[in-house]
């Protein structure tokens, strides 16, 4: 499956109603935010740990583990959400993404901040 393929089919479950900008900026943050919202909790009880700034998941059932990665699948749903009312297509997203950091990488200046350095 293609980015764009699944932008396409993400948007097939969309309800109109959420075919706006404010929903998906909205909800792609707090869809992230519901992603570190578990990874806390599981540090506070001693599931998991980060180390050297890796994050460790010792102590996570799969079921856990699941809960992690179906929270990563609705920040892409939502991302593909934002980029459809934004009229861009994911993938070209993506690729100019990797454009850019490989510019980056290839002047030395990776770790920049910001887009135009």
């Amino acid at each position: 499956m293609t980015l764009n393929d699944y932008q396409r089919r993400a948007m097939e479950t969309c309800l109109p109603e959420s075919e706006n900008f404010a929903y998906m900026m909205l909800n792609l943050v707090g869809e992230v935010g519901e992603i570190a919202g578990k990874v806390s909790k599981y540090i506070r009880k001693h599931k998991a740990t980060i180390h050297y700034n890796k994050l460790y998941l010792p102590g996570l059932s799969d079921e856990e583990k699941g809960d992690l990665r179906k929270e990563a699948g609705d920040v892409l749903w939502q991302l593909a959400g934002l980029c459809t009312v934004m009229g861009w297509d994911l993938e070209d997203v993506a690729r100019e993404n990797l454009s850019k950091l490989a510019d980056r990488k290839q002047r030395g200046v990776i770790a920049s901040e910001g887009d135009n350095r």
